[in-house]
């Protein structure tokens, strides 16, 4: 398979020639972001940019292949290369067991496929010094992003937002979230970018994850010509707690689903920017000491205008569902469990967030891991890691006097005897503000201040609510 890129007055273009894919993709920065990208840059930037999006392709096309690049030996090889490992049981689950009863079928594809990279001549990047409190945002719309977008304008950062429109098979995430930047971007007055991203399309389609490993650290590629645009210190990530979560499968390997956004991993990530960019632009996150329901309250009880009427975190993919109408699909596990957070939080989905459908219904119970079986889909919440925090939320809930159907169902469960029981224990881990080592220490006490404060406030609430309902 051959992989010839080049760089192009406005952004870069990797073609593609072989017998399994051919392809010829275009990646177009936008207001003269590119043209003022220093050309020792541009050279660095194709060599990883052009691994990156097509690392994957032996792995997604089930064979031992010769991989042939035009362009220099990438920064982020080995870096992938670690991803690809540490996801190997990931994709054997996500699978379900397809390509064999081990990871051994993917290891062997890996290990059997060569990469031959073109010999260049060493050229070291250039960059401006930059400053530590412009920072840029790759943003999704999803809870994390605004979190950190909130906490970094409150502590007197300047943050640029870019928005990767990366394509979902058939689905329609990026026709709603256009009408979403459209909105967002009025009423802020922080610069917000919209790239489109067709080297995305290289990524597996549907169920499958190839590519999907990568895609943080595509975007922190993507976002090296913003930092130098912008002169920025950091690009800020919002990767929270439960990213670091595992399990282990049948024969006894560890399964971190979201390995690429782990602590361990955004360390590494940090280093490959760095390296990119004469040691200026370091690559972080203000989350990992904080659960999703954690979020959500910090987000209600003091960032509430401008986060829930563009609140979105669907991949939008169901047609049958009225995705292409919908910002919330409805029909995955990331709508359901969004919609019970939101809920627990004492926000109403529907009045306060775009939701259309009430996820509390009967029909919806495969979609959530409380009720015997782990959900539905590929997502996730297939891995079943969330049990615990979502019988909180439902727990919560009912407190809050939510009486819908699956809400009543959890009631009646053993679940909700043990949640109950360990009410105290679940409140400080999902409530709760846990240590961490990835914030940037200049700003940390300041940020840890914001998060404990408020969270304080939210746990007070609760145990009245728990209190409450146990003199009944």
């Amino acid at each position: 398979m051959q992989v010839n890129s080049r760089n192009t007055k406005r952004g870069i273009v990797i073609d593609i020639k072989s017998k399994e894919l051919n392809s010829n993709l275009s990646l177009i920065y936008p207001n003269g972001i590119w043209i003022n990208y220093k050309k020792e840059n541009k050279i660095k930037l194709l060599d990883n940019i052009a691994y990156i999006f097509t690392a994957h392709l032996p792995l997604m096309l089930n064979g031992n292949i010769r991989m042939e690049y035009n362009t220099g030996f990438p920064h982020s090889f080995s870096y992938a290369y670690q991803c690809f490992m540490r996801y190997l049981p990931a994709y054997w689950y996500l699978q379900k067991a397809k390509r064999g009863m081990s990871v051994m079928p993917l290891l062997k594809t890996l290990l059997n496929s060569n990469y031959k990279f073109a010999e260049t001549n060493d050229v070291p990047p250039s960059f401006p010094e930059t400053i530590d409190e412009h920072v840029i945002i790759p943003f999704t719309f999803g809870k994390d992003s605004f979190l950190t977008y909130h906490v970094a304008k409150e502590i007197g950062l300047s943050p640029t937002l870019v928005w990767f429109n990366d394509p979902v098979d058939e689905g329609y995430e990026g026709v709603h979230k256009r009408k979403l930047f459209a909105s967002f971007s009025k009423k802020i007055k922080d610069k917000i970018y919209y790239l489109d991203n067709p080297l995305g399309s290289l990524r597996e389609k549907g169920d499958g994850w190839f590519g999907w490993e990568l895609a943080i650290s595509s975007w922190a590629l993507l976002s090296l010509p913003f930092a130098f645009a912008k002169r920025a210190g950091y690009i800020l990530f919002s990767n929270e707690k439960s990213t670091n979560a595992f399990n282990y499968d049948d024969e006894g390997l560890k399964i971190n689903p979201d390995w690429e956004q782990s602590s361990l991993a955004i360390e590494e990530l940090s280093l490959l920017t760095q390296s990119l960019s004469e040691g200026e632009v370091y690559t972080s996150t203000f989350l990992q000491g904080l659960n999703d329901l954690g979020i959500i309250s910090i987000l209600k009880q003091r960032y509430y205008k401008n986060t829930f009427d563009h609140l979105m975190s669907c991949w939008s993919e169901e047609n049958d569902s009225g995705s292409k109408s919908k910002r919330w699909c409805a029909s995955c596990t990331k709508c359901a469990r969004l919609y019970i957070y939101l809920v627990a939080n004492g926000i109403d989905p529907i009045k306060e967030a775009g939701f259309e459908d009430n996820m509390l219904i009967l029909d919806k119970m495969p979609l959530f891991n409380v009720f015997g079986k782990k959900a539905s889909g590929t997502g996730w919440d297939a891995f079943g890691l969330n049990i615990d925090e979502q019988a909180f939320a439902f727990y919560i809930a009912y407190l809050r006097g939510n009486r819908d159907p699956l809400v009543l169902e959890f009631r009646k469960s053993s679940l909700f005897k043990y949640v109950k029981s360990k009410f105290q224990i679940l409140l400080t881990e999902y409530f709760g503000l846990h240590p961490e080592q990835t914030t940037p220490p200049q700003w940390k006490k300041r940020i840890r201040a914001i998060f404990k404060n408020t969270l304080t406030i939210v746990q007070k609430e609760l145990i009245q609510l728990h209190n409450d309902q146990n003199k009944k």
